[in-house]
């Protein structure tokens, strides 16, 4: 891959993004960080697949905002893709909708 080159890392998301789930998805949200940490951003694009997301509200948009903050926080241009048109409502409804306003965007053409 030439250097200037960058491939998608995809970040799957799955199960309950509730306020009774969220602590459980603490665990393999720092697992991707780690995965992260040897890869310069420049090589990579974290894609984050939320497909498998069952369940979805403020805290777990709350949650996703902080690991889309830390990413972009580590250099990295984060996209959403396949975002449920549920949880796509639940983003605009819940008032994130500007914190995720560009990817939203970015991920229609990926969904």
């Amino acid at each position: 891959m030439p250097e200037n080159a960058s491939a998608n890392l995809t970040i799957r998301l799955n199960g309950d993004w509730s306020m009774t789930g969220v602590t459980q998805q603490l665990l393999p949200l720092t697992e991707h960080l780690a995965a992260l940490s040897g890869v310069h951003p420049q090589q990579a694009q974290p894609v984050i697949d939320l497909t498998e997301v069952a369940l979805f509200d403020a805290c777990g948009c709350q949650l996703l905002t902080i690991l889309l903050r830390h990413l972009r926080l580590l250099g990295f241009a984060p996209v959403l893709t396949n975002i449920p048109a549920e949880l796509r409502g639940s983003i605009e409804l819940l008032g994130f909708g500007h914190e995720f306003e560009t990817m939203l965007d970015i991920a229609k053409g990926h969904a």
